[in-house]
């Protein structure tokens, strides 16, 4: 029993050894498939990502590529460079043209200009005399009377009015031959306008309003005599020590020592004074009637001689004094005779007209 005992735990054991083999055997070959498998999976994805890696571009090609790039480039700046130039051609193109035009333009308004004076003059020169001669006088009456007015009397509004006159009594007419006097007239009236207007009777008032003040200002030797006459009355106080030290004071403020570089001027008398006061009326009036006359130079020069006279003998601390002073050299710049344009155009292109007149009626008898 222990024989056959023994017999049967031997072969119980034979039978494991077996199992365990025929395990180990599976479990390899299970390996060498998986194996086999992923070596045939990494060959599949090598030879994809070589396929990949040969469908991309060869560094020559890239190179080729970024040559061709910045060929382009060069010609787009090219293109642009050329763009810039045309339009910079075609400007110019359009700059000349226009002063072509306007020089064109600029020629035809002369020519037409030229044409419409002939054919003007041309119809002045063929009109017969008739019953409008008396007004073609009267308007040569006015424009002389304006030249007058304006040259002799510089009568500037005057003269406006006038012209104003002529060229209505043309208006009235109505003869297109008449346009360059017209003309004339207009441009004769612009240049009175530009004229500035002098106010003569304000500053022939103003001087008047100085006269009146000028008569009533003090003089600086009625000052001094006023400041010597008033002398100190206050009752003498104090001791005779204080008494003899203000005595004392006021010799000092008596006697005053003066270097002169010129000889002294006496007082005035009361007939000097009034000869005085009627020297600077005299100037000022002087300077009113060079208002009325438009003179200048007689204008400042009385002004000038007024205020000297006024700054040498008249209280300098016045208020009315220093007003004056200041007033008359203001004045003194007023311009009280302006330039006066010529006004005579319009006059010789009447007496053309007229003149072209007469000759062609001449003509035709």
């Amino acid at each position: 029993m222990s024989g056959a005992a023994t017999s049967g735990h031997h072969g119980g054991g034979g039978g494991g050894r077996s199992t365990a083999g025929i395990v180990a055997l599976v479990l390899v070959l299970i390996l060498a498939v998986a194996g086999v498998v992923a070596g045939w999976w990494l060959w599949q994805q090598m030879s994809a990502q070589q396929q990949r890696l040969a469908q991309l571009p060869q560094s020559s090609q890239v190179e080729s590529n970024a040559s061709d790039i910045d060929q382009l480039s060069s010609q787009v700046d090219q293109l642009e460079s050329q763009t810039n130039q045309v339009s910079q051609q075609r400007e110019q193109a359009l700059e000349d043209m226009k002063q072509d035009l306007d020089s064109q333009m600029q020629q035809y308004q002369d020519d037409v200009n030229q044409t419409l004076d002939r054919v003007l003059e041309q119809l002045s020169s063929q009109q017969q005399t008739d019953e409008s001669e008396w007004v073609y006088a009267e308007v040569e009456y006015l424009l002389k009377l304006a030249n007058q007015r304006l040259q002799l009397e510089r009568d500037v509004n005057g003269a406006q009015s006038l012209l104003q006159t002529a060229d209505k009594r043309l208006t009235e007419i109505d003869n297109p031959a008449l346009t360059p006097v017209r003309r004339a007239i207009q441009s004769e009236l612009g240049e009175l306008n530009s004229v500035p207007d002098v106010d003569r009777t304000g500053l022939y008032l103003t001087l008047m309003g100085i006269q009146e003040q000028v008569a009533k200002l003090p003089l600086q030797q009625d000052i001094e005599q006023i400041a010597a006459k008033g002398g100190d009355t206050s009752q003498v106080e104090g001791g005779w020590q204080q008494q003899l030290s203000r005595f004392g004071q006021e010799l000092k403020e008596l006697v005053v020592v003066r270097k002169h570089d010129q000889a002294l001027e006496a007082l005035m008398t009361p007939q000097q004074e009034s000869y005085l006061r009627q020297n600077v009326r005299l100037q000022l009036e002087q300077a009113q009637l060079a208002v009325l006359q438009a003179n200048p130079e007689l204008y400042k020069a009385s002004l000038e001689k007024a205020g000297a006279l006024i700054d040498g003998y008249y209280d300098p601390d016045s208020d009315g004094v220093k007003k004056v002073l200041e007033q008359l050299p203001q004045l003194s710049e007023k311009t009280i005779q302006p330039e006066l344009p010529d006004i005579s155009e319009s006059l010789q292109q009447l007496r053309d007209f007229m003149k072209r007149r007469q000759d062609g009626g001449s003509a035709d008898a």
